[in-house]
């Protein structure tokens, strides 16, 4: 069997009761991580955008359009969902793959279970699968898929394939036939970062996988070797696929389990500069008029996304920008949703800031993907205070708790919806596996 095979195989042969309890209930604190995400989400510009369009083309009503009173069609409901819950950025990461997991996948697997009546124990199952497969994706085609590719939307096109083929109940060569249909699909650019259309790569990719999962349903044919040839997606998308990654101990670990909860509403890349900033602060008592220079050294990826923005003017900008982030940690003390408003973006304190960060290499990460940096903060009494963080706040080896987790969600829950709603949502989140989905889709 080639890959392609082995991977289908897997993902039609694994069922709910196969997958280990820890991983299920680590799989449901992603799903209310990610529903948070794109409740705040949901009230954003993206997500009205979109909205205005799909009630021009509006058409089966099967799906919750999260966040807005009203369902379309489970294609529909993927693009808008898969738009809402990565437009705040607080959704969640995998660090070697290098994408956000629940960004495709969770909009997939929630728009299909609800147009299939689905049980929630079947959405859990397709998710743990839809990340299973995205994140082995990632880690094949990285790091130089990264150099132009968003992974979140090409490998997400393949996990929301996988997500919404389950779902569907897809044959072993229905399956093979929708990832070849993903293949031809996956797209999404880097270059979009900072704009309205980076979280349009996953609510597209979310949308192409339902797509690729239905057509495959009916018959419709593609590659049978879209991951293993050589002039398949792995080597079309990457300089030096490492194919061994997508069928490796398969079934033995699952990817799910390595999630990263985001604890900054930015981008991941300028999160462990933000802790160690904020440890320097903490300790050594750091005000914004003692500051003089915030040095930060970090890896390649992190400096080329997020290092030249020292002078962001929109929002969805300044999450990309380490010179804003770094700014605001030190002027509010945190970098929240409220740290991109229009105001705060404004205040000439953060301006003054930006313009002291410099950004640069460091020699201590040199096979660092995500999270990791120096900061040196250099004062005008002459104190120089320098912080590493290897792993930020939020990832496996240094986690939020549950509480921490239930408490993020309820305050980006609680942007859309009233404080009971969103108790309710976190009740039927923790008991999915006993409940059908309709009954989690109705609150949203």
């Amino acid at each position: 069997m080639n890959r392609t095979d082995q991977l289908a195989e897997f993902l039609v042969r694994t069922e709910f009761e196969d997958i280990p309890v820890n991983v299920r209930e680590h799989a449901k604190l992603c799903i209310l991580d990610w529903l948070g995400a794109s409740l705040a989400g949901s009230v954003e510009s993206p997500s009205k955008i979109v909205r205005s369009v799909i009630r021009e083309l509006d058409g089966r009503k099967e799906s919750t359009i999260i966040g807005a009173h009203s369902r379309t069609t489970c294609l529909n409901a993927a693009l808008a969902n898969g738009i809402s819950g990565h437009t705040v950025e607080l959704d969640d990461l995998n660090e070697l793959a290098i994408l956000h997991p629940a960004a495709a996948v969770a909009p997939a697997a929630l728009a299909v279970a609800e147009r299939c009546g689905s049980e929630g124990s079947d959405m859990i199952t397709a998710i743990v699968l839809g990340y299973e497969v995205e994140v082995r994706l990632g880690m094949a085609l990285n790091p130089s898929h990264y150099d132009y590719w968003h992974p979140t939307g090409t490998c997400g096109t393949f996990g929301a394939t996988v997500a919404a083929g389950k779902l569907l109940g897809l044959s072993k060569r229905q399956m093979i036939q929708a990832l070849g249909i993903a293949g031809t699909q996956a797209a999404g650019l880097i270059i979009s970062f900072g704009t309205m259309s980076k979280p349009l790569n996953p609510g597209r990719a979310a949308q192409s996988g339902i797509l690729a999962a239905l057509l495959a349903l009916r018959g419709f044919t593609s590659t049978t070797q879209v991951l293993d040839s050589r002039i398949g997606y792995c080597y079309a998308a990457s300089r030096e696929p490492k194919l061994v990654k997508l069928t490796e101990q398969l079934g033995t670990r699952y990817a799910v389990s390595k999630t990263c909860f985001k604890w900054h509403a930015s981008c991941g890349h300028t999160h462990g500069a933000i802790d160690a900033l904020q440890t320097i602060v903490s300790k050594c008592d750091v005000k914004p008029d003692m500051v003089e220079r915030i040095l930060v050294e970090t890896y390649p990826i992190a400096v080329n996304v997020v290092g030249n923005k020292p002078k962001p003017v929109i929002s969805s900008d300044a999450k990309f920008s380490l010179h804003y982030c770094l700014a605001a940690a030190l002027v509010f003390g945190k970098v929240g949703l409220e740290e991109f408003s229009k105001q705060r973006m404004r205040d000439r304190r953060v301006r003054a800031i930006a313009k002291r960060v410099v950004v640069r290499v460091g020699k201590e990460f040199p096979n660092a993907v995500l999270g990791s940096a120096r900061v040196t903060v250099s004062e005008s009494n002459g104190r120089s205070t320098s912080v590493k963080v290897d792993v930020p706040k939020g990832y496996p080896d240094n986690p939020l708790t549950v509480g921490e987790l239930k408490e993020k969600f309820r305050g980006l829950a609680r942007i859309a919806v009233s404080s009971t709603q969103a108790e309710e949502i976190v009740t039927r989140v923790e008991h999915l596996d006993k409940i059908p989905v309709s009954s989690l889709a109705a609150l949203l």
